[in-house]
């Protein structure tokens, strides 16, 4: 059977029109200006990999470009009504979140062999704390087999304007442009030590040090979506964010987050500067956590559980709690055992996502008021016997310090 095109000319038509479309909506609701224009020349192959910051990276980038970008996405999302358009008229390629996908890889081949070039975010996750996650070596590897032009595009201002822990949005500079273009002809000369390296340099993008405001009365509110334990009191779950403070109920720790993206406090035991910072923090007191047997670790109420499988309708199975043992993820009276646990990720900074068997799941709570921080469970996967933790699934949540 002759393989289906991934190339068509439909999409250089939908392209235009969801390229006007874009322009419009990230100017005017993000504020967003790319800086730089590439064009695409007849017959030429492009990589394009840029750093995450936003839900609407892929909608900024392809400003710069005058050809359709096939944009690789975290398969999640072509679940629903609305996989198929994405897939088939957008041209997008689902991708696992967090592995290895051979499936993304050869549809990704696909594309190049038939003149087509991509869009990828090679960390794949929006950026938390401004540290960048894990980028291996099989990407230059695969960039070398396809022999394109690769660019290396920068987004700068995302974490200020839409951080990944709130929905709401800050007044403030947000742009893009490209950092480095490279031809074959110069990175088939280096090792892919070398040229890795040269990926992760140029897609390194810290806003805390861009010099530039992002001005909102309600900066920090949502904090607790991604920090879980007062490093005051070293108490878990008493983190309540309003405004531009973050607050502990156990111990009155009281700590703004400022308009240039530090933390700052006038207590002094507070050491933090930056969100990295207590991102680490958290990370220790997961290291140190002492499991007990049967003992419930975490637990989050009026949640509820949907299955997310691509190109598949989602399916809500319950409402209710949602809790962690040593052994078990559990919802209500479904009983998921962690040693079939596979692999676990965050969803824009409020969804956790994870997958046993063959199905994918996602666990959510109001996404407009719900405080659900589900970084913590995955994080604690990676220290309990779950599938995804044994056999070293994941490189982008681990444990170590960022």
């Amino acid at each position: 059977m002759k393989a289906k095109k991934k190339v068509l000319k439909k999409h250089n038509f939908v392209f235009k029109i969801v390229k006007a479309v874009s322009f419009l909506f990230t100017r005017i609701n993000l504020g967003f200006r790319s800086k730089d224009k590439y064009k695409i020349k007849k017959g030429e192959r492009v990589m394009v990999l840029s750093n995450h910051q936003t839900d609407f990276d892929p909608f900024c980038v392809i400003s710069s470009f005058n050809k359709p970008l096939y944009a690789v996405a975290t398969d999640h999302i072509f679940s629903g009504k609305y996989g198929k358009v994405l897939h088939d008229t957008l041209g997008a390629i689902p991708k696992k979140k967090g592995i290895t996908d051979l499936r993304c890889v050869m549809e990704m081949m696909s594309v190049m062999k038939e003149g087509g070039s991509i869009l990828l975010f090679p960390e794949g996750n929006r950026t938390y704390a401004e540290f960048q996650f894990y980028i291996g070596l099989s990407l230059v590897q695969m960039i070398k087999k396809f022999q394109c032009t690769v660019i290396l595009y920068n987004l700068h201002g995302g974490t200020g304007i839409r951080p990944r822990f709130s929905h709401k949005k800050t007044k403030g500079y947000f742009t893009g442009n490209i950092k480095r273009i490279m031809y074959p002809e110069e990175y088939n000369k280096l090792s892919d030590e070398e040229f890795l390296n040269i990926v992760k340099d140029n897609l390194k993008v810290f806003d805390s040090e861009n010099g530039h405001e992002y001005k909102s009365k309600i900066r920090a509110e949502y904090l607790e979506r991604m920090l879980f334990v007062c490093p005051k009191c070293g108490k878990f779950n008493t983190l309540y964010s309003k405004g531009e403070h973050l607050f502990c109920n156990e111990c009155g720790l009281t700590v703004k987050y400022n308009s240039h993206l530090h933390l700052e406090s006038d207590d002094p035991s507070f050491k933090f500067e930056r969100l990295l910072d207590w991102w680490n923090y958290d990370k220790k007191w997961i290291r140190d956590y002492k499991v007990e047997e049967d003992k419930v670790i975490f637990e989050d109420n009026e949640m509820e559980l949907i299955t997310v499988n691509p190109f598949e309708d989602k399916k809500l199975l319950k409402e209710g709690k949602l809790s962690l043992t040593d052994k078990y993820l559990i919802f209500e009276d479904i009983k998921f055992e962690l040693s079939k646990l596979e692999i676990a990720s965050v969803v824009s900074g409020s969804r956790l996502i994870f997958k046993v068997g063959d199905t994918s799941y996602m666990v959510k709570g109001d996404e407009r008021k719900s405080r659900f921080n589900p970084l913590k469970y995955v994080l604690m996967f990676n220290k309990l016997d779950t599938d995804m933790k044994i056999n070293k699934r994941d490189n982008y949540y681990t444990l170590e310090d960022n």
